[in-house]
């Protein structure tokens, strides 16, 4: 019994000494922006912090460190090269970059990023009132970023896209009428538009827009599995709480109002790079057009948001 007690006192102190609390902070990489004038992550990176508070009593504590700046493109590269320590940077789910990936499954702006509207020219915006179908809508050129999703989304869908590799050059570039429209999500625009109302000519249509099923999730190395189970299960705490909520209309609600975008038609077109992945992120849509209703539209067809199922 004597030799058996300090052998059972070891094992007992080796498992406290594992356990998260006492490994040290678990280390995170958040999204850092391209520019001064991009707040694209404020809520990516409140609700990762909100994700990591959660789970301090399970997973121990934390650190969150910087990424360097880069684009899109950049930073997946970087996801794969696991060149950092448990990044956490959101992207637009889809079967590659699912498969590629390590990443937590949860639709991080709850959906609402699928509603998109448009950054326009004053010619552009007052052609834009004329148009009727979703044929109207593709005599329009779209600007996008380089290594976005939506690129193969919209040219999926039959639109003529220009894929520019500079943020900042998107808001200058359809301002100046270089292409026609420049797709954002609804929750996006107004910070977007305050930082270049400047530019002259530039303003932010409000007749009609697109809408496309767009999750976005938080995407990692292959290796960083438990970083990605613990933002994975802080989310679904938030969320399941409410504080995710009380987050996303703080961050959300303005841009929202600000759009009026209940009074947009929208026209549904299919993203057709989400069939591979499983489908219980979408319990977490704050609305989901696309699935909610038997009479939701079918791709093509115009619709306005219902205010029963979008908040």
């Amino acid at each position: 019994m004597k030799r058996f007690l300090p052998s059972a006192l070891l094992i007992l102190i080796l498992l406290v000494l594992s356990s998260p609390a006492f490994s040290g902070p678990m280390i995170l990489t958040y999204r850092s922006p391209e520019s001064s004038l991009d707040h694209r992550y404020d809520y990516d990176n409140a609700a990762l912090k909100l994700a990591l508070e959660k789970t301090k009593k399970k997973w121990g504590d934390y650190r969150l460190v910087p990424s360097p700046k880069m684009n899109f493109s950049r930073a997946i590269s970087m996801l794969k090269a696991e060149e950092l320590i448990n990044p956490m940077f959101k992207h637009s789910a889809s079967n590659a970059l699912c498969g590629d990936l390590g990443y937590a499954p949860f639709p991080v702006d709850l959906g609402i990023v699928s509603y998109r509207v448009f950054f326009v020219s004053k010619l552009v915006d007052r052609k834009l009132h004329t148009v009727t179908s979703l044929e109207n809508l593709r005599g329009f050129s779209i600007g996008q970023g380089y290594g976005w999703l939506d690129v193969g989304i919209l040219s999926n869908a039959g639109f003529n896209v220009i894929v520019i590799p500079s943020y900042e050059s998107l808001f200058t570039m359809v301002a100046r009428g270089r292409f026609d429209l420049l797709s954002r999500g609804v929750n996006e625009v107004k910070g977007e538009f305050e930082a270049h109302q400047f530019l002259p000519n530039f303003v932010l249509h409000r007749h009609v827009g697109l809408y496309y099923p767009l999750p976005r999730f938080f995407f990692t190395n292959k290796t960083s599995n438990k970083a990605a189970q613990r933002v994975y299960e802080g989310l679904v705490a938030a969320y399941e709480d409410g504080s995710l909520m009380e987050l996303w209309e703080r961050k959300y609600r303005p841009s929202l109002d600000f759009t009026s975008f209940r009074e947009i038609t929208f026209f549904h077109i299919e993203n057709p790079y989400l069939n591979l992945i499983d489908s219980g992120y979408k319990r977490f849509f704050i609305h989901d057009q696309q699935e909610a209703s038997p009479a939701s539209p079918q791709p093509g067809a115009p619709f306005n948001p219902d205010p029963a199922t979008l908040p």
